[in-house]
């Protein structure tokens, strides 16, 4: 998932709500860890996201 490359991802924060961010970019991948940093360019901020809580990737369902 680490690249230059935009891709859309939605998920679910912690009161609930779905995040839907159409472009970003992962910045850094925790292989060990259960998070990921994604990069906004449109808000120019970098999120942490929990992988679990990824619901779509690039507009296909995530199922874990």
């Amino acid at each position: 998932m680490q690249s230059l490359q935009d891709f859309s991802l939605k998920w679910v924060a912690e009161d609930g709500r779905i995040i839907d961010v159409p472009h970003c970019r992962c910045t850094s991948f925790h292989g060990n860890g259960d998070t990921l940093n994604i990069y906004i360019p449109v808000s120019n901020q970098v999120r942490t996201v929990i992988r679990d809580t990824i619901i779509e990737f690039n507009g296909e369902e995530v199922i874990l």
